[in-house]
């Protein structure tokens, strides 16, 4: 069963979409965390094929858009790291509050930024979370949204407190807390085992973010797996590859919850 959800943080309505299992019982769940300029939908649907693949091994899950993006409240330009946890967070106890869900077998699914965004969940999360999923995800901010550094967007930010990243509008807040996020150190607070699923040719967050987390996890004796596809770009934007994440996804989520 797949339901339109709304909850609120700090009075702005936060837009989502519930995916229940078939039957009765209560069943693990998934919170999926979009990326940057992303939605609860995200590129060619893959997060509405994950949630629906969820479904289908009795995994319920929920998607949402953060505050200022998508369906929900607010706007892009007040966006920042912190509000994006935030919301997560907010999103993540609305999910285990629900009657058919294990509020005790949780999961995080992050997608790019929301990777990043899903390290510093499950810090916070760590006594129910019991399995985490990077997609492509953000290791540090170094190296990422250069573009938001041009004379051009200097100039602006410096004259307005804003500049314009392909028409959405991004705060100064925001970029000094991507500046600043440090998800390596987060991600290590939980000791759920960890997927990371990356693009071999990923221009937009190098590979090498995978390797940084790998890398991290192991040297805290986490369980961690890494999968790279080979060819695929930063959002698997072909069939075979879109179909690979989506099946290790679901496996890992099976095998570990």
């Amino acid at each position: 069963m797949e339901t339109p959800v709304t909850f609120e943080y700090r009075g702005q309505q936060i837009v989502g979409m519930l995916h229940v299992p078939e039957g009765r019982g209560r069943f693990s769940a998934a919170l999926l965390l979009h990326g940057f300029t992303g939605t609860k939908v995200e590129s060619h649907r893959l997060f509405v094929k994950v949630s629906r693949a969820l479904a289908q091994h009795g995994i319920a899950s929920l998607r949402f858009d953060y505050r200022g993006s998508g369906d929900s409240a607010g706007d892009f330009e007040d966006m920042t790291i912190r509000s994006e946890i935030a919301d997560a967070l907010e999103a993540i106890r609305f999910l285990a509050r629900h009657k058919q869900v294990n509020s005790r077998r949780l999961a995080v699914i992050g997608l790019s930024m929301g990777g990043a965004v899903a390290a510093h969940v499950v810090a916070r999360e760590k006594n129910r979370v019991k399995s985490l999923v990077l997609i492509a995800p953000v290791a540090e901010g170094a190296g990422i949204l250069d573009e938001l550094s041009t004379p051009e967007a200097v100039s602006s930010l410096a004259e307005t407190g804003i500049t314009d990243h392909e028409g959405n509008l991004v705060g100064m807040t925001f970029i000094r807390q991507f500046a600043e996020m440090k998800p390596l150190r987060e991600v290590v607070k939980c000791p759920c085992p960890v997927l990371i699923v990356h693009g071999g040719r990923d221009e937009t967050v190098p590979v090498h973010h995978a390797d940084l987390y790998e890398r991290t996890l192991q040297s805290h004796k986490r369980v961690v797996k890494k999968v790279i596809i080979p060819g695929a770009d930063h959002t698997f934007n072909r069939h075979v590859w879109e179909s690979r994440v989506i099946t290790e996804t679901v496996d890992w989520l099976g095998e570990t919850m």
